[in-house]
This record gives structure tokens, C-alpha cells and sequence, in this order.
């Protein structure tokens, strides 16, 4: 009897050795992302910038100013930075907002404070800050917005307080004036203010005028 015959065992196959892949890191992933365009944050909105633009009305002509020095403009905190407000007096009229996308070039403050100084060299001579011999105008601030009285109608209210001194003050007055917005947007409400702070400057000039202070 012969002796049976065993099978071979199966030969293995071995399959080539596939490198191990480098590990990369959760902030090596980002700036790829970022370097590919993927941009895992939310944009940010386009913001619109203004100024007072042009005089919105030629200066009328009116009584000489003396010589005049202009303090700095004053205004209440919320005016410190450049936003635009507006107040939705129809529906919710304790609130003051801001536009989230239309800001002012600089504070409103600051443009009021040039365009008065402007204004003023424009009627007199406007002197330098030092000089104490002329008499001083200063001017708070008292209102600066955008007022919604529908949804589709607003105007733009300016109020400041006015004071003209020389060893003491020599008088002091309230002035406001208000303008219509041509659309119901922060740019009809720029234009609006715009107008409402020519109005005013205007005023407080011709009232400057009438004054012994020369």
C-alpha cells in the first residue's frame, strides 16, 4: 500500500507595500482650505461711506460777521462714531438704530464741524482758537437722525444749541430743522441731514449777525 500524498499548503501572495499617508494636522487643513478659496467664514457686508456732500444751497448773502473764532463741536456719546441713525417713530419710537451697511465717512459731529467752519469763513473772518480777543461760537449738538414717520416716509432732524461768548456769555439760542428724505434709505436720510445741517448753520450765522460782538 502506498502512502497517500498530502497536499501542498497555499501559497501566500504578497501584495506590495503601500507607503503610510502623512497626517495632517486640523490647522495645515484650514489654510488649505483657505488657499483653495473655501472660505469657512460668513463675508463680510459691503459698507457704503458719506460725507455731507456739497452745500445742498449757495450762502445768502447777508450782514458781515466780525472776527470769529469756532470751539469745537460737542455732540451726545451715541454720535461719537460714524454710524447713520435712524428712528422708526411709527412703530418704535424709544429706539435709536444704526444701518448695518452705511456709515459716515467720519463722525457727524466732525463733518457739522467743518461745514460750520466753512460756513463761517465764508461770511467773516474765522479766527484761530487762541485768539481771546474775538468772540467764541460753540455748539453742542443736541439731534442727529433720520426720523421714520411711516414706512415710507422719513426726514432727517437736526437740532443744536448754540452760544457765542467773550469774557461771559453774550447769548445762546436753540436751533432745529428738519428736511424730507427723497427715499426711505440711509442715503435719502444723508441727504436729508445734509440739508438739515445747511438750514441750520444758516441760521445760527444770521443769528450771530444780529449780536454786539464786535
Amino acid at each position: 500500500m502506498t502512502d497517500a500524498v498530502q497536499p501542498r499548503a497555499p501559497r501566500l501572495l504578497r501584495l506590495p507595500r503601500i507607503p503610510a499617508l502623512p497626517r495632517i494636522g486640523a490647522g495645515a487643513m484650514l489654510t488649505a482650505a483657505l488657499l483653495a478659496g473655501c472660505s469657512l467664514l460668513p463675508a463680510t457686508p459691503h459698507s457704503t461711506t458719506y460725507d455731507l456732500g456739497p452745500p445742498t444751497a449757495a450762502p445768502a448773502p447777508g450782514k458781515t460777521l466780525p472776527r470769529l473764532r469756532v470751539l469745537s463741536t460737542d455732540g451726545p456719546s451715541w454720535l461719537d462714531g460714524n454710524a447713520i441713525h435712524y428712528r422708526l417713530r411709527y412703530a418704535q419710537a424709544e429706539r435709536l438704530q444704526p444701518y448695518a451697511t452705511q456709515r459716515w465717512i467720519m463722525s457727524p459731529v466732525r463733518l457739522f464741524d467743518e461745514r460750520l467752519r466753512d460756513a463761517v469763513s465764508a461770511r467773516g473772518e474765522l479766527s484761530w482758537g487762541g485768539d481771546t480777543q474775538a468772540p467764541a461760537l460753540k455748539v453742542d449738538i443736541v439731534d442727529f437722525e433720520q426720523v421714520f414717520d411711516s414706512a415710507d416716509s422719513s426726514r432727517g432732524v437736526v437740532q443744536v444749541r448754540a452760544t457765542v461768548m467773550r469774557n461771559g456769555m453774550i447769548g445762546q439760542k436753540t436751533f432745529t430743522a428738519e428736511q424730507p428724505a427723497p427715499s426711505a434709505d440711509g442715503a435719502g436720510g444723508v441727504r436729508a441731514l445734509a440739508g438739515s445741517t445747511d438750514a441750520v448753520i444758516a441760521a445760527i450765522i444770521d443769528w450771530v449777525a444780529t449780536l454786539p460782538v464786535r
